[in-house]
């Protein structure tokens, strides 16, 4: 390699130590968002830098066919040691304002679509509730009518036809109870 081959290889191993101080950062930033704990630490450090060496192994590949020598481990190292000393903190700042602002408009629009959504649906509920509503109140009506019916009528017919209505209602509920979960009659 020429001596300009060179220099052009440290300067991207430069700026490939400038991006993984920024890839630091950024996931130092959510592992303290997310609040990991020990494990959480581990599996998510161990996961960084698996993707951080396979994206440097990467970049240094198609940059300088592969070949690791002193100048690209140096480059790499500087290049992140200035990150960290002159970008990190304000970078963080960054990181940090913006994944709220994303957090707050997500939050916007995720409010902005349940009003929408009840906005549309409001007519169907009211119509809902003036047709189902009378119905079951009905229902109920005639459930309370039928068990009064069913007190006076076995006082006055006696036990057959208490015999009879408790096998249909026996019926009724093996016929019903198809439509429920099992466990749930």
């Amino acid at each position: 390699m020429t001596l300009a081959e060179q220099l052009n290889a440290f300067l991207l191993t430069l700026l490939i130590g400038l991006m993984s101080g920024f890839a630091y950062d950024l996931y130092r930033v959510l592992r303290e968002m997310l609040r990991l704990r020990k494990t959480g630490t581990f599996v998510g450090d161990l996961l960084f830098w698996m993707f951080l060496l396979v994206l440097v192994f990467a970049l240094l590949l198609v940059g300088n066919n592969g070949e690791v020598r002193f100048y690209v481990l140096l480059g790499l190292a500087l290049g992140a040691g200035i990150y960290l000393i002159f970008f990190s903190l304000s970078a963080r700042r960054l990181i940090y304002r913006t994944i709220f602002f994303l957090y707050r408009t997500i939050q916007i629009m995720v409010a902005g679509a349940l009003a929408l959504w009840r906005i549309f649906t409001f007519p169907f509920r009211v119509l809902f509730f003036l047709i189902v509503w009378p119905v079951v109140q009905v229902g109920r009506g005639l459930s309370l009518a039928g068990r009064g019916i069913g007190r006076a009528g076995k006082g006055f017919f006696g036990p057959p036809v208490h015999r009879f209505s408790s096998g249909l209602r026996a019926r009724w509920q093996r016929f019903s109870s198809r439509w429920h979960p099992r466990g749930k009659h």
